[in-house]
């Protein structure tokens, strides 16, 4: 079976830690809710999304400030993640912090993720979360959390502590607007496409203060035997997903393809992956979508090109599934990102 919707359970742990910091009585507040915040939880520890939600829908309730993610976010630091923050803070640059932790993203989550694109224009750093319902307060605080902590991460983290040059957030403005200029420098964007922190062009290249090169290797050893621990990286769709990463660029991305790259027969494919709940078609769709933003960003490819790398042979086919992706055409989605 796929593995369903995560957070590591350090995160609500966290955030019923700063809510009680600020006068809640979390006992009170989360009465029922089925996670470990009494202690520090385990590190290989996960907390269903509904769960962590659900935490955030009653904290929030009981601070009664839409500005409380981003005191929660500045109330911790990196190593609070345990290794996944030791990794990251012993790495040489922020491109290589990224790149490290991206590989052990499970042991923070599962279902949503964090990517790196870079060009002459800007260094981006973008947030896909879970599925959710933006007008949820839930959900909005806990999507307000994830961007505010990669960006007091790459503040911590960066020599100079690199700010954006500009911020996107994907649900609407909040009431009182200041808190979240003077947290990010920049007043943000609300109601855009996705989400998004954009940093001067080779912000990714910037040195890292704490690096060790020692303790880097050890905690990128200790991150790969806790994600193996977890099951990490086995699962037929992660294998899937990874052969099809590799055929965005004109190659081979059907089916049949696939499943010779991994040695079985298309039907054998099809139904290991139906035993993880998970169908090709759905893991394609979303691997030619990211490819496509990813190709069209970077500004040296025509939407017929870029349709063509992400296995269309007719552009109307490829206009019509991003339309379907997005809710924009190659052309909106570009003017989107120019501001």
């Amino acid at each position: 079976m796929a593995r369903p919707d995560t957070i590591s359970s350090v995160v609500p742990f966290l955030v019923a830690t700063a809510a009680t910091m600020e006068g809640v009585d979390v006992g009170k507040a989360l009465a029922g809710v089925k996670a470990n915040l009494a202690g520090p939880p385990r590190p290989d520890e996960h907390a269903p999304l509904s769960t962590y939600l659900d935490v955030w829908r009653r904290v929030m309730a009981a601070v009664g400030d839409e500005a409380f993610p981003l005191r929660a976010s500045n109330a911790f630091k990196l190593e609070d993640h345990e290794l996944f923050g030791f990794l990251a803070i012993s790495c040489g640059t922020l491109g290589e912090a990224y790149e490290r932790t991206a590989k052990y993203r499970e042991l923070y989550a599962t279902g949503a993720r964090w990517e790196l694109q870079t060009d002459d224009a800007a260094t981006r750093v973008i947030w896909y979360p879970w599925t959710g319902d933006l007008a949820d307060g839930g959900f909005r605080a806990a999507m307000e959390y994830a961007v505010v902590d990669m960006d007091n991460a790459i503040r911590r983290l960066g020599r100079g502590e690199p700010r954006p040059m500009a911020v996107v957030l994907r649900h609407a403005a909040p009431a009182t607007t200041a808190p979240f200029t003077a947290q990010y420098g920049v007043t943000p964007t609300w109601d855009g496409p996705l989400y998004e922190l954009r940093y001067p062009p080779r912000t990714h290249e910037l040195p890292v203060a704490s690096f060790n090169s020692r303790l880097r290797d050890y905690f990128d050893e200790e991150c790969r035997r806790q994600l193996d621990a977890l099951g990490g990286g086995a699962r037929v769709v992660d294998q899937v997903r990874k052969a099809l990463i590799r055929a965005m660029d004109g190659g081979d991305a059907t089916m049949e393809g696939v499943a010779k790259k991994l040695g079985l027969s298309a039907r054998s494919l099809q139904r290991r992956l139906a035993d993880e709940d998970a169908r090709f078609a759905d893991v394609l769709s979303d691997v030619r979508a990211e490819f496509a933003k990813r190709y069209l960003t970077r500004g040296t490819l025509s939407a017929s090109e870029v349709a063509y790398l992400v296995g269309f042979t007719e552009p109307p086919a490829f206009f019509k599934a991003f339309k379907r992706w997005t809710g924009m055409t190659p052309g909106e989605f570009l003017s989107s990102r120019a501001g």
